[in-house]
C-alpha cells in the first residue's frame, strides 16, 4: 500500500472521530494534542471546561496546528457534550491507564483500534481523555461505551496527557493504514437517549427478577456497568434496541404472571 492510499484510509473516517479532553489544565497539553491530531489526520477537538489555552503556550506547542486549536469546541461538562452529540448516535471511547473493579472490562489499545475505526466508518466516535492528574472520574466511566487501556511499564505507569492522545491516535492511524478496520462494526449507532432508555428498561427487568438482590445495589450496579460495556462495544442500532426491549417486556410479563401464580398458591395454602 503506498503512502497516498494510507492517507486516504484514515481520511475516510477522520471526520467521524473527535478527541475530547476533560478539564485539561495545561495550555501546553492542549496545544500538543492539537499537533498530535494534525500528525494523524484528525481535526475535531472538543474541550470540556478547559483552562485558558488560546495563549502563547498553547499556540507554541500546537506549532502548525493552530487551526485545530482555534476551531476547538468548548463545553461546560462531559454530560452536556455527550447529550447533544449523542442525539444522532455516538460511540464513546474512554482511555485510561488505571484498571479495577469499577473500571472493567477494559480493552487493550492494539485490539481496540480496528474496532474503533469500524465504528467510525458510519457512526461518530468520541475519544475521551481525562485530566492530567486524575484521568476520568469513576462517575464518568458509565458515560463511556468502551474503556481502552494504554499499556505502560508498571514501574512508571503515568503518561502525559498529550502523549496518551498521540499514542492512541497513532494506533488508529497505523491500523487504518494497514487496512485492519473491522467492517463488521460499521453500523449507525442508536441515539444515546434511546440507549439510556434501554438500559433503564434492562435494570427494571433485572429488579423484577430479583437478579442480583443478594448482593444489594452494589452488585446490580456492577452488572449494569458490565452490560453497558458489552452493548457499548457493539454500537447497537434502533432495530436491535427494539428487539432487546421486546425481550425485556416479555420477561417482565412472565415475571408478573409467575408472581400471580405464587401469590395464588400462598393464599390457597392459608385457607
Amino acid at each position: 500500500m503506498n503512502e497516498e492510499n494510507d492517507m486516504e484510509s484514515i481520511d475516510e473516517v477522520a471526520e467521524s472521530l473527535s478527541v475530547v479532553l476533560v478539564e485539561p489544565r495545561g495550555a501546553g497539553n492542549i496545544g500538543s494534542t492539537a499537533r498530535a491530531m494534525r500528525n494523524t489526520g484528525l481535526r475535531n477537538l472538543v474541550l470540556i471546561n478547559p483552562c485558558d489555552y488560546l495563549n502563547h503556550e498553547g499556540y507554541s506547542m500546537a506549532c502548525k496546528a493552530q487551526d485545530v486549536l482555534n476551531e476547538a469546541r468548548v463545553w461546560p461538562t462531559l454530560e452536556s457534550y455527550l447529550e447533544e452529540a449523542g442525539k444522532t448516535g455516538l460511540v464513546t471511547v474512554g482511555f485510561t491507564r488505571r484498571v479495577g473493579k469499577v473500571r472493567g472490562p477494559v480493552e487493550y489499545l492494539a485490539d481496540s483500534a480496528p474496532v474503533i475505526l469500524g465504528f467510525a466508518r458510519k457512526t461518530p466516535v468520541a475519544l475521551v481523555f481525562g485530566r492530567e492528574d486524575k484521568g476520568l472520574r469513576n462517575d464518568e466511566l458509565p458515560l463511556c461505551d468502551m474503556l481502552v487501556e494504554i499499556p505502560t511499564h508498571p514501574d512508571y505507569p503515568s503518561v502525559n496527557l498529550s502523549h496518551a492522545v498521540f499514542t492512541a491516535l497513532h494506533s488508529l492511524f497505523t491500523a487504518a493504514a494497514a487496512g485492519r478496520a473491522s467492517h463488521g462494526h460499521a453500523v449507525e449507532a442508536a441515539p444515546r437517549e434511546k440507549l439510556d432508555e434501554m438500559y433503564s428498561h434492562l435494570e427494571r427487568t433485572l429488579r423484577r427478577l430479583d437478579y442480583g438482590e443478594r448482593g444489594g445495589d452494589y452488585l446490580l450496579r456492577t452488572i449494569m456497568r458490565n452490560m453497558r460495556r458489552i452493548f457499548g462495544r457493539t454500537a447497537l442500532v434502533d432495530k436491535e434496541l427494539r428487539m432487546l426491549r421486546g425481550i425485556f417486556t416479555q420477561i417482565e410479563k412472565r415475571a408478573v404472571s409467575l408472581e400471580d401464580v405464587n401469590k395464588g398458591k400462598r393464599e390457597k395454602a392459608c385457607r
